[in-house]
């Protein structure tokens, strides 16, 4: 059992500092994502921003870090353990993607990146590796590289409109949701 004085003496993680800054840039945006109110929010003083991070500037390129590695890198490792059909890994992948939220902050990111040219090429390059592996699903599926683009690409668009759109209807329910829209997006043309 913790006691208080234990866990007001544990050092509060560098990925604490960035989810918090997270969950601000969605919910009030980047101006937001300030020093004092994240240190009041977590509840620690100012020192255990700097513990972690030299400014500012340093807390938003770990955001972006974090948002690349988490919300794109995990997804794509977690694909490439699965050894089932492709059918299945594109399956598999989409109910990652969707189950534990890795688009979540995709809108505040990608709204940040309309005022900063080094976000917007971040997004950039998150958005071409993420449309070439499912691309490269949908090749494997075995659709010609233009509809296997073509297909990425609308894939792609609903993932980022299911963030945005259904994100306050029950899991259960979008996961029900996803496998029929997979396999319409799998379907082959007539």
């Amino acid at each position: 059992m913790t006691n208080k004085s234990d866990k007001k003496n544990e050092r509060l993680s560098r990925e604490s500092w960035i989810i918090a800054a997270f969950d601000t840039l969605y919910e009030e945006g980047l101006d937001a994502v300030r020093i004092e109110p994240l240190a009041k929010k977590l509840n620690v003083t100012k020192g255990s921003f700097y513990w972690h991070f030299k400014n500012r500037s340093e807390l938003h390129d770990a955001l972006l870090g974090y948002w690349e590695k988490e919300m794109t890198q995990s997804v794509l490792d977690f694909a490439k353990k699965f050894h089932g059909s492709p059918r299945q890994r594109l399956i598999n992948t989409l109910r990652e993607i969707i189950s534990k939220e890795r688009t979540k902050y995709d809108p505040a990111v990608r709204n940040w990146a309309r005022n900063d040219d080094k976000v917007k090429k971040v997004v950039e390059y998150v958005d071409e590796i993420r449309l070439n592996f499912l691309q490269g699903l949908f090749i494997d599926i075995g659709f010609t590289k233009q509809e296997a683009e073509i297909r990425a690409r609308l894939m792609y668009y609903y993932i980022m409109g299911e963030c945005i759109v259904t994100v306050k209807e029950p899991m259960p329910k979008r996961m029900k949701r996803l496998d029929i829209k997979t396999e319409i997006m799998m379907a082959p043309l007539k």
